[in-house]
């Protein structure tokens, strides 16, 4: 079990490399195209017209991304102090319950949305310079997010039972991915 559990850790610290790469392409992409607004705006009264489309669909994508990634090295929002004071097998036990409340929001959530992403695939975009549907900007990049936070959140929610049954208090189990040497 425990190379099977570091496989998908590994795996994950991959993913989580390959959305940090993404996420700066797309903040560097949005920040240069300010950039040029800016420039060409000023300098040469000629605006993009689609700069702030594409800049907003940026921020969307980012945003998931970034979601994703904080799920990962365990970033979201915790109250740890109440947590870190319980015994050993309690704190498993509640960590096994929010990960499963976690998969339960993301399986409602992909539910939900699949009906969603036909609806909107019908609708394009407005400014870019090619036609796109409006999904591959809201719902495409919400129902990834999702995804790759379920595969952490199943990791996490294995961890967590392992850790309720597990003996030794430093199992390392539920930490963060990539925290130790992949």
């Amino acid at each position: 079990m425990d190379a099977t559990i570091h496989w998908v850790r590994r795996s994950l610290f991959r993913i989580g490399q390959v959305e940090m790469i993404l996420a700066a392409a797309i903040l560097f992409g949005i920040v240069a195209m300010i950039t040029v607004q800016v420039l060409l705006t000023a300098g040469l009264g000629n605006p993009i017209t689609w700069e702030q489309e594409a800049g907003a669909y940026g921020l969307v994508w980012l945003t998931f991304i970034g979601a994703s990634i904080a799920l990962k090295q365990m970033r979201h929002v915790t109250i740890v102090s109440f947590v870190g004071m319980l015994p050993h097998r309690l704190r498993h036990v509640i960590r096994a319950i929010v990960f499963a409340l976690v998969l339960w929001t993301l399986y409602a959530l992909v539910r939900e949305l699949t009906p969603i992403m036909e609806i909107e695939a019908r609708a394009t975009t407005v400014a870019l310079p090619i036609d796109l549907p409006r999904s591959y900007f809201f719902s495409v990049p919400l129902m990834v997010s999702c995804l790759m936070m379920a595969l952490t959140a199943l990791l996490f929610l294995l961890e967590a039972i392992l850790g309720v049954f597990s003996k030794d208090e430093a199992s390392g189990y539920l930490r963060p991915i990539g925290s130790d040497a992949q």
